[in-house]
């Protein structure tokens, strides 16, 4: 898939870059989230009508989403949200299982008490999902979250931007496969995961808050590989990341 370099909103001023924001993350939490699914087609004309706007800005965004590999411009079609190519992913797994990695060899952001706090609001939040009926959009809204958070606590602004950029691109996967797994066991996993990295991150502890998230990432694609028919994901991210090379059966 052929992407275009993101540089659509550097010659923005403050307000036009802050409503581009806006848009681009509205857009691309409704694709990460599956109220936008694989194949749907994205209207210029009715994302500008919906949102107030030209369809200018709205061109821009949805480059910068054809960049991220969450949608792509197809002649005749317009523009339509990736599938989800698993064979494709496996190398964006395995380069997000080495940032995991190198996250212990930078230096954190800073961080506050209101980050703390936050964590523990996400965790209650997580919880509280527990024994509801499964909610597969509420819980990965809350992860997404979490995720935002810790990028904004890593301090190397460049890391935490392909670290985003490779989340996004995969976390449609787990999404779509969550009302197969066991729900009670996906939410425990999860607030596990945010309970660890809050008191590594207490302990001012990097490299600890990089072991969790790479075990966390790892038993993640083993639940994920356990209801993938026929797929073999685990071990595929893995020779990825050890630079083994990964050929299509």
């Amino acid at each position: 898939m052929q992407r275009r370099e993101r540089s659509d909103d550097v010659h923005l001023d403050g307000t036009s870059r802050s409503r581009f924001m806006e848009l681009y993350t509205e857009l691309r939490d409704r694709i990460c989230l599956l109220d936008y699914r694989p194949g749907a087609v994205l209207s210029e004309n009715k994302l500008a009508a919906e949102f107030g706007v030209s369809r200018t800005p709205i061109r821009r965004v949805l480059h910068a989403l054809e960049f991220d590999g969450l949608v792509e411009s197809k002649p005749a079609l317009g523009t339509i949200v990736t599938a989800l190519d698993l064979r494709e992913l496996t190398q964006v797994y395995a380069l997000r299982l080495k940032l995991i990695d190198l996250v212990a060899e930078l230096p954190p952001g800073r961080m506050t008490d209101r980050d703390i706090a936050l964590l523990d609001d996400l965790g209650e939040g997580v919880a509280a999902l527990r024994d509801h009926d499964a909610r597969p959009r509420a819980l990965g809204s809350l992860y997404q979250t979490f995720h935002q958070e810790l990028g904004r606590l890593t301090g190397n602004r460049p890391l935490r931007e392909v670290t985003d950029r490779f989340f996004y691109q995969t976390s449609r996967v787990w999404l779509q496969l969550l009302p197969e797994m066991t729900w009670v066991r996906e939410v425990d996993a999860i607030v596990e995961e945010i309970h660890a990295v809050r008191d590594a991150l207490v302990a001012k502890d990097v490299r600890r808050v990089s072991e969790v998230r790479r075990h966390h990432f790892q038993a993640c694609l083993r639940r994920m590989n356990a209801v993938l028919a026929g797929q073999d994901l685990v071990d595929e991210v893995l020779r990825a990341a050890d630079g083994t090379e990964v050929t299509p059966d």
